[in-house]
């Protein structure tokens, strides 16, 4: 018996073909009709066309990102900290203290510009000298002196710290600023310099204004607080926001100032770490090509250049010539003796040597950093023996030294716990992945 539905099921297929254009799941699924019998069928792949992040359906999206295989989340966390770890490093502080800069000054010049009419009414009453009664009297009255309101100066150091302030901000914000003026060794001093003037631009405003707030001081003065003069002496509510957005931003710029130091410390200890890194790489290189002769040990071969050799084979392209020997390849044992897991016994099983061989690991592990904490320890005091001493007995002392240390660094007890550390290494990363990919499909059956 035929079932009738409200809305015909072409223009349902109508809309969603516009929704999921390019999704030949969706446009076939509502033609399959049954399976074959005893046939297993798995679940369809999920249209990655077809649903973008932006859209409409929670619920998909969440059922998506679940199953998503463990390297594309890795590989989105690092992008992610890829793109936001600049804000937690000192330069990105200096932008966050600069968003609250411009804040900060444009409040401060909308306060400050709301009460520009009392200067109008000060200058209108007064003019442009003191107030009458108290010219040439100040020394007789306390000293006051007050020659009218100074806002235009607000305005003006708030406005140019405000332009300065943006200019630093979208620099910073800049490629440019990463790639090239944080390598430079003068431009956090410059940094530094910059936010130091604009600490003592806004502190002279701050005085300034609050300068004006009390005109100079005159209303202190008892013969001026007349009923006419009232209105002059009263602080008004925006005043005092502006005043505390101007102490404020005093104390930011100071704090700015202190970050620009530490980034410039931060940046020359970079730049001398690299140095360094660079010099012992090259050193090291160096003394390689050196003392790379047929005495080399055979045990200095590691695992990293067998792991080599498995992952990129020789390939012919083209015949086989005649006679030609192919390279074994040399496979690791575990690759065949932990294969993809399929029950829970087999789960077991290897978290079980996982843990066991863990702790083994970790005990070799820290022996050899040691050790090679060591060797970098007399790289740097190595380097810093003379290269030409003029004393035969003190070149050849240098000589049986740089025997000794290389006799220590070819030492084939630490060569073998290396490589055996570099092993393990490697076959614990290998189990782990199996234990991962089999939780990661067995929760996608439970959903």
């Amino acid at each position: 018996k035929p079932v009738r539905r409200f809305i015909p099921d072409s223009w349902k297929n109508f809309f969603a073909g516009k929704r999921h254009n390019g999704s030949e799941w969706d446009s076939t699924a509502s033609d399959i009709k049954y399976i074959s019998d005893g046939v297993r069928c798995s679940p369809p792949a999920s249209p990655a066309a077809s649903w973008r992040p932006g859209s409409s359906g929670g619920a998909w999206r969440g059922e998506a990102e679940a199953m998503l295989p463990a390297e594309a989340y890795s590989s989105m966390v690092d992008a992610y900290r890829q793109r936001y770890a600049y804000m937690k490093s000192w330069a990105g502080l200096l932008r966050v203290l600069g968003v609250a800069e411009l804040l900060l000054g444009a409040a401060v010049f909308a306060c400050v510009s709301a009460y520009v009419h009392k200067d109008n009414e000060w200058y209108n009453v007064f003019g442009y000298s003191q107030p009458y009664g108290l010219t040439g009297g100040g020394s007789a009255y306390g000293g006051y002196s007050y020659s009218g309101p100074k806002t235009p100066f607000v305005l003006v150091a708030a406005g140019v710290a405000w332009i300065v302030t943006v200019v630093l901000l979208v620099l910073g914000m800049s490629l440019y600023y990463r790639t090239i003026l944080l390598d430079s060794s003068w431009w956090p001093l410059t940094e530094f310099g910059i936010n130091v003037a604009l600490f003592f631009l806004y502190m002279a405003a701050a005085i300034v204004y609050v300068n004006d707030a009390n005109r100079g001081g005159l209303c202190y003065y008892p013969l001026f607080k007349t009923p006419i003069n009232a209105a002059f002496c009263r602080v008004e509510g925006g005043q005092t926001a502006a005043i505390i957005f101007l102490f404020v931003a005093v104390v930011v710029y100071l704090i700015s100032a202190v970050v620009a130091l530490k980034l410039w410390r931060h940046e020359a200890a970079r730049r001398h770490r690299e140095l360094v890194e660079r010099e012992v790489r090259q050193g090291l290189a160096a003394q390689s090509r050196r003392y790379d002769g047929v005495d080399r040990p055979r045990e200095e071969a590691t695992y990293r250049q067998l792991k080599s050799v498995e992952m990129k084979p020789e390939q012919l392209n083209g015949h086989i010539p005649a006679g030609h020997i192919p390279k074994p390849i040399v496979m690791p044992d575990y690759l065949a003796k932990y294969p993809a897991i399929q029950t829970n016994e087999m789960r077991d099983r290897y978290k079980a040597v996982f843990n066991d061989q863990f702790a083994e690991y970790k005990e070799l592990s820290g022996e050899v950093h040691a050790v090679l904490k060591k060797f970098d320890e007399l790289d740097a005091l190595l380097r810093k023996l003379p290269h030409n001493p003029g004393n035969l007995h003190e070149q050849e002392r240098i000589s049986r030294v740089l025997q000794e240390y290389r006799k220590k660094k070819n030492d084939p007890t630490f060569l073998e716990k290396k490589e055996r550390c570099e092993y393990l290494k490697n076959k614990l990363s290998h189990i782990k992945q199996r234990i991962q990919d089999y939780d990661k499909i067995m929760n996608w059956n439970v959903q």
